[in-house]
């Protein structure tokens, strides 16, 4: 549950999501994870090298979820 709680996992959902309606597709850009540990959108930005600008972008576009 904490993966789907990531801004990185709402972020490449709402990038298919053209709707309420939930499709498998919407997924197709969300990697799997090993799940043997909790995830956090820091270890995430990290896994995926992404840089400074492309992480400021996501948590621009996303709202924490409270």
């Amino acid at each position: 549950m904490t993966y789907i709680q990531t801004k990185l996992f709402r972020f490449l959902v709402m990038l298919k999501k053209t709707s309420q309606h939930t499709a498998a597709s919407v997924y197709s850009f969300v990697p799997l994870q090993d799940f043997s540990h909790l995830w956090t959108d820091e270890m995430l930005y990290k896994k995926y090298n992404l840089n400074e600008d492309e992480i400021a972008f996501i948590e621009s576009m996303i709202r924490p979820m409270e």
